[in-house]
C-alpha cells in the first residue's frame, strides 16, 4: 500500500468519524523525498476533488534542496553543480507559483490541499488566509510579523521568515508555505531566494526567546488556519 493510499484511507475514516465536523485536519508525513511528496499531494488532491470534502493540511520534512517555481530560473542558483553535489543539495523544478527557494531540516512545511470551490474562496483570498495564518501563529510565539507593502510571504523587521508558493488546479490547492524554524540560513546564500537580490532572511529561533518546537507550531498553525478559513 502506497503512502498516499494510507493517508487517503485515514482521511476517509476521519470524515466518517467526524460527520458534521468539517474542520481541516493536519497529517504529519515525517521525512519525505521531494518527488514522492508531490505524488502524494496529487493523489490526495484528486481524492478531495472527487469526494468534494473541504480538504486537509500535510506537513513534512525534507533534506537540503532547492525548488524552482514556474516563475523561477536556474540562473538564480549562485553555486556550481560541483558545490551542490558536495553539499548534497538536490534541485527540483516545481509546478507551484513563485521562484526559487530552499527547503531543509529545521524548516516547517505546510501543504494545505483545500477545496476552494466548495468553501467559496478565491485564489487571492486563499493566499491572504495563508499569510494571516502564519502571522497569527508567529504571534502565538511572541513574534510580530507582517506582509503589507512586501512581496508575497511573511516578514519580521524587514527580514523574510516565510515563503508562500501555491498552485490551484480544478479549484483545489496544492503546495503551500515554508516557515523558517531553526534552519541553517546559509543555504539561502547559495541562491537568489524568491528572485530577490540581497534578501535578508531570519528564522523563529533568532526572533523569540519562547520555546518553539515543531509540534507546538503545528498546533498553532492548524488552529489559526481553521479560524481564518472558516472565520471562526
Amino acid at each position: 500500500m502506497t503512502q498516499s493510499i494510507r493517508i487517503i484511507n485515514k482521511i476517509a475514516k476521519d470524515v466518517l468519524k467526524k460527520h458534521n465536523d468539517e474542520r481541516i485536519c493536519l497529517y504529519d508525513l515525517g521525512f519525505q523525498e521531494y518527488n514522492e511528496s508531490l505524488k502524494t499531494q496529487e493523489q490526495i488532491h484528486s481524492y478531495i476533488k472527487e469526494k468534494n470534502i473541504n480538504g486537509i493540511i500535510l506537513t513534512m520534512n525534507y533534506s537540503n534542496l532547492f525548488t524552482i517555481g514556474k516563475s523561477g530560473k536556474k540562473s538564480d542558483i549562485l553555486v556550481s553543480q560541483e558545490v551542490l553535489n558536495k553539499k548534497g543539495i538536490n534541485v527540483y523544478e516545481s509546478n507551484r507559483g513563485g521562484e526559487i527557494t530552499y527547503h531543509g531540516p529545521g524548516q516547517l512545511i505546510y501543504y494545505p490541499i483545500i477545496n476552494l470551490k466548495k468553501l467559496k474562496i478565491k485564489p487571492v483570498e486563499y493566499v491572504r488566509i495563508i499569510q494571516k495564518t502564519v502571522i497569527n501563529s508567529l504571534y502565538d510565539f511572541n513574534i510580530q510579523s507582517e506582509h503589507e507593502n512586501q512581496p508575497v510571504g511573511v516578514w519580521v523587521k524587514g527580514k523574510k521568515i516565510s515563503s508562500i508558493g501555491v498552485r490551484i488546479s480544478k479549484s483545489v490547492s496544492l503546495h503551500g508555505v515554508a516557515i523558517n524554524l531553526n534552519c541553517d540560513l546559509k543555504y539561502f546564500t547559495y541562491i537568489i531566494p524568491c528572485g530577490i537580490k540581497d534578501l535578508n532572511l531570519t528564522n523563529i529561533a533568532n526572533e523569540t526567546n519562547s520555546k518553539c518546537e515543531k509540534n507546538d507550531f503545528d498546533n498553532s498553525f492548524l488552529k489559526n488556519f481553521n479560524q481564518n478559513i472558516f472565520n471562526l
